[in-house]
C-alpha cells in the first residue's frame, strides 16, 4: 500500500472515531502499520453486531410441489448479474437455474464420468456473462457450461493430491485447491495443509503454501486404531480472493493475506476472547457429544470417541472463510461449548477493516457472500432444504467510495 492510501485510511479511522465519540459508543480502533515490508492491520475494541433481515428477498425450495423446486444435498449457489440464481446439488438434476422471482428456468447435469457428465459437484463460479465453472470433485476436473445449459468443455486437473477441496477462483480464472495431507505417526503431529494453484485449463501452476493444517494422532477405540484430532484445537483453511489468498492458521485471531504466488503481503488481526480450555468446557463438550444419541448404545459409542482423544490447551479461532466480492473476506468464529448454536461470522472489507459480526441459526450455513445478497442454505424441522438470499446488511456493505 502506498503512503497516500495509508494516510487516507488512517484519516477515515480518525473521523469514524470522532463520530462515534459524539454518541458515546466505543468505536473499532483500526490501525495500519508496516513491518519488514508486510502490512499489519489491527482491529481493536468492541465488535459491532449486525442482524440478518427477518425474511430473505428470495427463498428457493418447498416441501411439497414440483420436483424441480425441491432441494436435496445442496452444496452451493450463485447469483448471476441478471439476478438469476444457480443452485448446485449432488442429486440429479445437478444444476438448476432460477429466475429472480424464483421460477425455474432450466435444469441440467447428470452424474457420471463422461465429458458431459459430472462426477460429484462441489462448487460453482461465474466465468463471464453467461458461463459457469463447476468443480467436479470425483472426476478431478473443471467443467465449463453456459448458464443456459450448454456444455462447453472439461479441463482435467493434474496432478491432484488426495482429498482436494475447492478453495475458490481468482479473478484471472485460475483456481485454488487445498488438501490436508494425513501424516501418520506414533504421536499427535501436524498434518500439512497445502494450497495449489491451477490454471483454468487444469494445468498445475504452483504450490502457493504449505502450512501446519491439523494435529492428528492415533487413538485406540475398542481395539481399533483410528486417527483423531485433539478436542478444540484449531485448523488451517484458505480461500481465494480476486487477486490474493486469505489464509487462517486457526491458532490466532489473525488472517494472513498472501499474494497469488503465496508471498505474505498483509496480516489482519482482531481482538478475540481468552482461548484457555477449562474443565467446564470439557464437561460441556462431553455432554454435547451425546445430545443427539437416541439410545444407550449410541451414547456409549459417542463417549468412547470423545474420551479417546486428548484435549488441547487452547481453543481454535477460525473455522471457516468466505471471499467477498469487494476484495474482503468473512471469517467464521470457532464455536465453543456453551456458545449459541449456529455460525457467527466476522465481516472484513478489502482493507482489513472489521465491519461487524453477524449470527446465523444452527439450521443455516453461509455458502456465499455476494454483491447484493448473502446466500444461505437452510433446513427446517423436517430437514427440507432451502436456498435463501438475504440482502447484504448495510453495516457490512462496502462501495468503491469506502475503498
Amino acid at each position: 500500500m502506498d503512503n497516500f492510501r495509508r494516510i487516507t485510511i488512517l484519516a477515515v479511522a480518525v473521523l469514524c472515531l470522532a463520530c462515534d465519540a459524539s454518541t458515546g459508543a466505543r468505536a473499532q480502533d483500526f490501525v495500519v502499520r508496516d513491518s519488514a515490508g508486510v502490512e499489519i492491520v489491527e482491529n481493536r475494541g468492541d465488535i459491532p453486531e449486525f442482524d440478518l433481515p427477518p425474511r430473505p428477498n428470495l427463498r428457493l425450495g418447498m416441501q411439497d410441489g414440483p420436483p424441480e423446486y425441491q432441494m436435496f444435498r445442496i452444496v452451493d449457489a450463485l447469483e448471476l448479474d441478471d439476478g438469476s440464481v444457480v443452485v448446485v446439488s449432488q442429486v440429479e438434476p445437478l444444476i438448476r437455474v432460477f429466475a429472480p422471482d424464483g421460477g425455474i428456468l432450466r435444469s441440467f447435469g447428470s452424474l457420471g464420468q463422461g465429458p458431459r457428465e459430472i462426477g460429484l459437484p462441489q462448487r460453482v463460479w461465474s466465468a463471464g456473462a453467461d458461463s459457469l465453472v463447476i468443480h467436479d470433485w470425483r472426476n478431478r476436473r473443471l467443467a465449463y457450461w453456459t448458464a443456459g445449459g450448454g456444455f462447453l468443455s472439461v479441463s482435467p486437473m493434474r496432478p491432484l493430491p488426495a482429498a482436494p477441496l475447492p478453495g475458490g477462483r481468482f479473478g484471472d480464472g485460475s483456481v485454488l485447491v487445498t488438501s490436508l495431507l494425513m501424516t501418520r505417526s506414533e504421536d499427535f503431529t501436524w498434518s500439512p495443509l497445502i494450497g495449489l494453484r491451477f490454471a483454468g485449463s487444469g494445468v498445475l501452476r504452483d504450490t502457493v503454501f504449505n502450512v501446519p493444517g491439523w494435529r492428528l494422532g492415533p487413538v485406540d477405540i475398542g481395539g481399533e486404531t483410528v486417527l483423531l484430532a485433539r478436542h478444540f484445537e484449531g485448523l488451517a483453511g484458505a480461500t481465494a480472493l480476486d487477486d490474493a489468498i486469505a489464509l487462517a492458521m486457526g491458532d490466532a485471531y489473525e488472517v494472513r493475506i498472501l499474494d497469488p504466488d503465496g508471498r505474505l503481503a498483509r496480516l489482519v488481526r482482531w481482538a478475540g476472547r481468552d482461548r484457555t480450555v477449562t474443565e467446564a468446557h470439557v464437561a460441556a463438550a462431553r455432554e454435547e457429544a451425546v445430545r443427539s444419541a437416541t439410545n444407550e448404545e449410541q451414547r456409549r459409542q459417542a463417549l468412547r470417541f470423545f474420551d479417546a482423544a486428548p484435549v488441547a490447551e487452547q481453543f481454535g479461532t477460525v473455522s471457516g472463510l468466505r471471499a467477498a466480492p469487494d476484495g474482503g473476506f468473512w471469517v467464521e468464529e470457532w464455536r465453543r461449548p456453551g456458545d449459541p448454536e449456529g455460525q457467527r461470522w466476522l465481516a472484513f472489507d478489502a482493507d482489513g477493516r472489521l465491519r461487524g459480526r453477524g449470527a446465523l441459526p444452527a439450521s443455516a450455513r453461509l455458502t456465499r457472500v455476494g454483491e447484493r445478497h448473502l446466500i444461505v442454505i437452510e433446513q427446517d424441522e423436517l430437514d427440507i432444504e432451502y436456498v435463501s438470499l438475504y440482502p447484504l446488511p448495510p453495516e457490512v456493505a462496502t462501495s468503491s467510495e469506502d475503498r
